[in-house]
């Protein structure tokens, strides 16, 4: 009985590390990227530039979560059927998916508050804009769509449709691997 709690331990870890080695130049990129734009849209006033090169670079990142999704994690997916597996999976692109739109829409918003309208008041600080758009991409992720925040302008409905893609990616792929789970008991 021991012998097989280490096998399935070390199963485990062995899965946790190939996840880490293949997400950390996905997340990577998408967070370098992220920052980048979110600091040069707070430097450069040249708005119209800016907001094309943000579609663009979060256009790359789609890619990469896109590849990460389907190319690289399908294969820890096939060499590993446990739930718990399944669900860090998802759970980190989720949050890689989240995280990095909101940074792409708090750009946005920093270059021009015309990109978005909102009812609350987004003149506050920093982190505080952020918290608003980090809301807004759960929402838009979820598909729930309250309208309290909503993109004005081609360049933030751009970026909300490759999030509601993303998503839908994201549960689509989900639910055609759902017959190769196994719940341990």
């Amino acid at each position: 009985m021991a012998k097989v709690n280490k096998i399935g331990t070390s199963e485990n870890t062995g899965f946790y590390v190939q996840l880490f080695k293949k997400v950390l130049l996905t997340a990577s990129v998408v967070i370098g990227l992220s920052l980048s734009y979110t600091l040069w849209a707070s430097v450069d006033s040249e708005t119209v530039f800016l907001s094309l090169l943000i579609v663009g670079l979060a256009l790359i990142k789609t890619f990469f979560i896109v590849r990460l999704t389907f190319i690289q994690l399908s294969k820890i997916i096939g060499e590993s059927h446990q739930l718990t597996h399944v669900l860090t999976l998802f759970g980190v692109l989720i949050v890689l998916i989240v995280l990095s739109f909101s940074a792409d829409y708090h750009a946005l918003y920093i270059l021009s508050s015309e990109n978005f309208k909102s009812t609350t008041v987004l003149n506050s600080s920093f982190s505080l804009q952020f918290f608003e758009f980090l809301y807004f991409s759960i929402i838009t992720f979820s598909s729930v769509g309250f309208g309290d925040v909503v993109p004005l302008t081609i360049t933030g409905k751009l970026l909300v449709m490759m999030e509601i893609f993303l998503s839908f990616l994201v549960l689509v792929f989900g639910i055609a691997n759902i017959n190769r789970i196994h719940v341990d008991k």
